[in-house]
């Protein structure tokens, strides 16, 4: 059992709490400016229901791709550079969102927190799990696995607090100054490098992912909202983005690529990010869905929906606490093949919960809604056993590039999951509301029930080129609510059936083997 004394907390508290808190306040911003903050934020800045869908995927593109662009930067700046850099760029976005006050200004301070997100979740993500210094690796390895799951999980119900009781404002500003703190005790306490000015930066290559990966990302919300191969703009999109994402592999394979290539040779990491990668994308699919069903079927607001899941943060915080390294010293599944089965565990379980979410009814209740996502929340905790394996053999040099690539991954499957979500949701409920619109006339037969009382409530009625997804839900409020329902279920069975699936990828870890000793010769 490995203790720490009092020395060791004040020698590197600076550089831990510097590290600890980037890190927190990185993961709780992917979570904590999600559905309720977009959503009231819509409605300040003049947005439509689409522009909520590229608030969010203004900050997640942006941050995957910039991920695998930070080790390039660090060994031709210096990790300390960049890492003042990144935290002051992140800080600029969130105060420049806090005072928006239109809808496309917001959403370019989108852009710049993520860029900014990315320096500061590569930087303290290998700080923490190989940068600390080898005497204190598993502390490291135990703050970023507990961190990962509190701010992945507590964003929703802070952010839907916060929005409800204050303003959306606040989130964005609150975390602005939370960050200058982490900010300043960087600058202050982390150590100095130096960077080689002679290191070459792969700008060809950080085009090629962009261009591939990132307009890809982007062409799965505008496919979902013009129609798919109805529409020529999305075909372009996504004819060009599959050739830059040929060109990159094409590239990865014959040239020095913009990653260390060193850092796939541990077999585990590979495994790992794979499996998180796979598995998150599912998770992601469910986490999209509730809140919104939440509103729209069960009847909360923002401000009730908010309880559930802070027991589902609860819940998945305290279960990896148990397998966390360093902090937790009686913690359990100290080696690879006990963390694979937890792992697989909670994939499963995590799985066998969305079916039982997608036996569901418009009846549905809060109170077993919220038993789903405690249920959900231990099994979420039991699947971050992933990143403990995942990081368990990769040498501290390399920390940072598997950071960055992890952390890749999950963003990257997290906006796959959006939109794909999004088509679930479009082909449930029968086609978009374009689609709807298109066929529909101010002066048809069948409006005029929904249409004459509105008249008289209302000077000029409802006119066809102003509809939008609100209309729908005013001109037939259970109509919606019932497919919201079906697209529930949809999505819910699905997730549960990929998870289920999925369970087996842990046990594709290899065990550790020790090196057979050599007899010192006499």
């Amino acid at each position: 059992m490995v203790t720490y004394s009092a020395s060791f907390w004040l020698t590197n508290r600076g550089v831990l709490t510097a590290a600890f808190m980037v890190l927190m306040l990185c993961f709780i911003i992917t979570g904590v400016v999600g559905v309720p903050a977009h959503d009231y934020a819509r409605g300040y800045l003049g947005g439509t229901p689409y522009h909520s869908v590229w608030y969010m995927d203004a900050f997640l593109i942006p941050l995957a791709l910039m991920l695998t662009f930070v080790g390039n930067l660090c060994k031709c700046y210096g990790k300390k550079r960049m890492a003042v850099i990144g935290p002051a760029i992140f800080i600029v976005g969130l105060i420049g969102a806090a005072v928006s006050q239109d809808s496309l200004v917001f959403i370019g301070f989108r852009v710049l927190q993520g860029i900014g997100a990315a320096v500061c979740a590569a930087l303290a993500g290998g700080y923490l799990n190989g940068g600390i210094g080898k005497p204190y690796s598993e502390i490291g390895k135990g703050l970023f696995v507990v961190n990962f799951a509190f701010g992945a999980t507590v964003g929703i119900s802070l952010a839907a607090y916060t929005t409800w009781y204050l303003s959306w404002r606040l989130i964005y500003a609150g975390l602005a100054l939370l960050l200058f703190s982490a900010w300043v005790l960087i600058i202050r306490y982390m150590p100095s490098d130096e960077g080689d000015p002679n290191q070459a930066i792969d700008w060809l290559t950080f085009y090629l992912i962009c261009a591939g990966f990132g307009i890809f990302s982007c062409s799965l919300v505008v496919g979902n909202q013009q129609e798919w191969f109805q529409s020529s703009f999305y075909i372009i999109l996504l004819t060009f983005s599959l050739i830059h994402i040929i060109l990159f592999f094409i590239r990865f394979a014959s040239s020095p690529p913009l990653l260390n290539p060193k850092v796939f040779s541990d077999i585990n990491f590979v495994i790992s990010c794979s499996n998180i990668t796979m598995i998150l994308f599912a998770v992601f699919l469910i986490f999209a869905i509730v809140p919104h069903f939440m509103e729209m079927v069960i009847g909360n607001t923002v401000g009730t929906y908010a309880t559930p899941f802070v027991f589902f943060a609860i819940a998945s915080t305290a279960t990896i606490y148990l397998f966390a390294p360093g902090i937790n010293p009686y913690y359990i599944a100290r080696s690879i093949k006990t963390r694979k089965i937890f792992s697989s565990i909670g994939t499963f379980g995590f799985g066998l919960t969305a079916l039982w979410m997608a036996h569901t009814t418009s009846n549905q209740s809060n109170h077993n809604l919220t038993l789903q996502l405690i249920s959900l929340g231990c099994c979420f905790g039991l699947i971050f056993n992933e990143l403990l394996m995942a990081f368990a053999t990769v040498p501290a040099e390399l920390t940072t590039t598997a950071s960055a690539v992890n952390f890749f991954g999950t963003n990257f499957a997290k906006s796959m999951a959006g939109g794909v979500s999004g088509a679930i949701q479009t082909v449930s409920t029968q086609g978009s509301w374009e689609r709807f619109r298109s066929h529909i006339q101010i002066n048809s037969n069948g409006l005029e029930t929904f249409t004459e009382p509105l008249k008289n409530q209302m000077i000029e009625g409802i006119h066809s080129s102003h509809w939008s997804q609100a209309s729908l839900e005013l001109i037939n409020h259970s109509l919606a609510k019932q497919a919201e329902v079906v697209s529930y279920i949809n999505q819910a069975t699905l997730t549960g059936f990929l998870l289920i699936g999925f369970g087996i990828l842990p046990f594709l870890h290899r065990e550790a083997k020790d090196k057979p000793r050599q007899t010192p010769r006499v």
